[in-house]
């Protein structure tokens, strides 16, 4: 049993570490995006356009952006650096300069794309919100089983005629 119980802490241990790790891999970053005013720019743009939505768009681009340009840059660097038909070019700073452009625009890409995953959850979470019925029509369906003479309330929901309850 004692074995068992230290096997246990160990994991425990372990899995702790892992997670303050994580932690502090997210307080850098977000430390990094505020620095850079990633955050606030996005926050002020939602605030200016009046829709939330903007915010996130621009939040995603930018995350997107700053991500790539490095990326693109160290692996065109690294590309040089393995492949002869690159090696004709004359110098490291204009393969990273490449690079940094060709990621710029995967990361603009990839910043496009979550924004479009994020739409189409939020529309798609919408849908099935408009099926779920309002709190008068769960009411009306619980004095109708309890207590069959009473009126029923007014429906609050948008469509009520989609409401399963009130069928």
């Amino acid at each position: 049993m004692f074995i068992f119980g230290l096997v246990f802490l160990v994991v425990a241990l372990i899995l702790i570490g892992v997670g303050l790790a994580i932690g502090l891999v997210g307080c850098v970053c977000t430390a990094i995006l505020l620095s850079l005013g990633v955050v606030s720019s996005s926050f002020l743009l939602g605030l200016l356009s009046g829709r939330a939505a903007v915010g996130f768009r621009m939040f995603f681009l930018q995350c997107g952006i700053l991500v790539g340009v490095p990326a693109g840059a160290v692996c065109a660097w690294l590309g040089k650096q393995f492949s002869e038909t690159l090696s004709a070019f004359p110098s490291d700073w204009l393969i990273m300069l490449y690079g940094a452009i060709g990621g710029a625009f995967a990361g603009a890409c990839i910043g496009f794309s979550l924004d479009f995953m994020a739409r189409w959850l939020v529309a798609w979470a919408g849908a099935r919100a408009s099926r779920v019925p309002s709190f008068a029509s769960a009411r009306n369906f619980v004095q109708g089983i309890c207590f069959p003479e009473a009126k029923p309330q007014e429906p609050t929901a948008s469509s009520p005629g989609e409401c399963p309850l009130e069928k």
